[in-house]
């Protein structure tokens, strides 16, 4: 496992633990690596950084 799959792994945990999920897209599936998703609602997430600041809007952190 390389550092980029850890960082997911535990970016995508926070998630869960937030009541959403964060996946990843099939290579050259998609113009979006990640997406977030609840409840039907999905948002494309271009990478990493992106996801921890969705993150920390979902919990209100700044």
């Amino acid at each position: 496992m390389n550092d980029e799959d850890k960082r997911f792994a535990t970016i995508a945990a926070e998630y869960a633990l937030a009541g959403h999920a964060l996946i990843r897209a099939k290579p050259g599936e998609t113009q979006a690596p990640y997406f977030a998703i609840r409840w039907g609602w999905m948002k494309p997430i271009h990478d990493l950084d992106d996801a921890r600041q969705l993150l920390n809007h979902i919990q209100g952190t700044k």
